[in-house]
């Protein structure tokens, strides 16, 4: 399928890309990241027809969704990328809270959630050159005024929550300003400062689903490395960096 941006902007050094349909925002940043393509390169889709979240999944992308990623040149060090994803995460919290006056929270390690139901979930792609940052690719999904298929999944929408459809301009106007700004001034531990305040894992019981294991227990706090520390039945600590965080009410879903 040919895909032809219908809109290119610069504004405050950041280049905005609009597409109507594409594979995926992930494959059209992938192939300008690599393309040498300036930092803050933001590709934006109406649609998606191949769009997927963490591990493969396939991410649903009607149109009325905001489908979006960031390309990002870090200067961090390379452990702690995990602060670009939860930056994003707080900044989709904030924009719901001040257009929307909608409570959502994040969830380790990539999901905005309001109450249980999945609104936006977040994925990156990374790639290195001489332990060293060539780009960071920071995908966004969120549910705004698209019909969801909620007999197959728990998710909720930002048009499903205010009874009307919303204003798709604003909504990324709004977003895109936070994110500018927390990128240009990223720390990580406001970051984390933030997180913690806005999230519904810590504190919780959870299952933590492995490759090859389950882990069950109690989510007690993140670590400076944007690991979750799970304290287990018989006390010993678990320091977990990758895996589908399961919290009460909340199922893993085909996004």
């Amino acid at each position: 399928m040919t895909v032809t941006p219908y809109k290119v902007d610069i504004h405050h050094k950041t280049y905005m890309n609009y597409y109507t349909s594409v594979s995926s925002t992930m494959d059209i940043a992938r192939k300008m990241a690599q393309s040498n393509c300036p930092d803050n390169t933001v590709i934006i889709a109406k649609h998606q027809h191949s769009g997927r979240g963490r591990m493969q999944r396939q991410w649903q992308s009607d149109h009325g969704g905001l489908y979006m990623t960031w390309v990002i040149r870090p200067q961090l060090k390379a452990q702690y990328c995990f602060v670009y994803n939860f930056s994003a995460a707080l900044a989709i919290v904030h924009t719901l809270d001040q257009l929307y006056n909608i409570n959502a929270q994040v969830k380790w390690p990539n999901d905005v959630l309001v109450d249980t139901q999945k609104i936006a979930g977040l994925l990156t792609e990374t790639q290195f050159e001489n332990s060293q940052f060539s780009y960071l690719n920071l995908g966004m999904g969120l549910n705004v005024n698209n019909q969801l298929k909620t007999d197959t999944f728990n998710a909720v929408s930002v048009c499903d929550l205010v009874q009307k459809k919303v204003d798709m301009d604003m909504l990324i106007q709004t977003l895109c300003k936070k994110l500018r700004k927390q990128f240009a001034n990223i720390c990580v531990n406001n970051v984390l400062e933030s997180w913690k305040a806005n999230n519904c894992t810590i504190g919780k019981r959870v299952q933590i689903v492995l490759l090859n294991r389950l882990i069950e227990g109690q989510a007690i706090d993140i670590n400076q490395n944007g690991a979750l520390i799970v304290k287990l039945d018989n006390d010993q600590l678990e320091t977990i960096t990758y895996g589908d965080c399961i919290v009460p009410g909340f199922k893993i879903s085909s996004q």
